[in-house]
């Protein structure tokens, strides 16, 4: 505890690679942000840390904004499931809810319907799916396995299609095949007692504090997310 914030940072480290030097850090909010995390002992976010040293930075000097909170970020991303309660497999929301937390790392919630619906015979209050919300250095860590991992998994993949933002600076994407994430597939073997036959389509929503599609889609490309030319 008698050890300085440098040293025990240096220490850090040495232990990851992804840190960047002390002097990158020195007198600014990452390093404030950078220190919280690592003496708590969990690990720093690349992605993140990439965003507030390059990104922020070129963002700023590209778009000239008067004021640096004006910069684009994203807020949070909501990977959910909608099922339809059939008895095995994922398309159940309790197997569903379990996949999640694989994929995530972090608790799923249970969603309900809330409007009644006679062409698909539901009520309000029904088990419809399940969904996680994440935000911070969970958030960064997810985005990092997406872009990075799972993507260039999909067979054929061609690039993100550009019409899938909203006008609140909001894009979503939609993901068919589980087995590209690496958590589903190393747990097979356990997922397999839920009676995998088929599995439903897992959405993506990435909320972000961009005021237009334009800088949506320069915030998101700038984090390299691969968008089809």
């Amino acid at each position: 505890e008698a050890r300085s914030l440098s040293t025990r940072i240096k220490l850090r480290q040495q232990e990851n690679s992804d840190i960047p030097p002390l002097s990158a850090l020195r007198n600014s909010a990452v390093a404030r942000r950078a220190a919280r995390v690592l003496l708590a002992g969990s690990m720093v976010s690349r992605y993140r840390m990439f965003y507030d040293t390059v990104v922020r930075p070129d963002l700023l000097s590209k778009m000239q904004y008067s004021n640096v909170h004006m910069i684009p970020k994203i807020e949070k991303v909501t990977v959910s499931i909608a099922t339809r309660m059939k008895p095995t497999g994922l398309d159940n929301p309790i197997a569903a809810a379990f996949a999640l937390e694989l994929i995530t790392g972090q608790q799923a919630q249970l969603t309900r319907v809330k409007r009644a619906n006679a062409k698909y015979k539901v009520r309000p209050g029904v088990l419809e799916g399940a969904k996680v919300v994440l935000h911070g250095d969970n958030m960064y860590h997810f985005i990092d396995r997406l872009v990075t991992t799972v993507l260039p998994r999909i067979t054929d993949f061609e690039g993100l299609d550009r019409r899938s933002f909203d006008a609140h600076g909001g894009y979503t994407i939609g993901i068919r095949d589980w087995s590209n994430f690496i958590e589903v597939e190393s747990q097979h073997e356990n997922l397999q007692a839920f009676g995998l036959q088929q599995t439903p389509g897992l959405g993506v929503q990435i909320v972000t504090s961009a005021a237009s599609e334009l800088e949506a889609h320069m915030l998101l490309s700038a984090l390299r997310f691969p968008f089809k030319k």
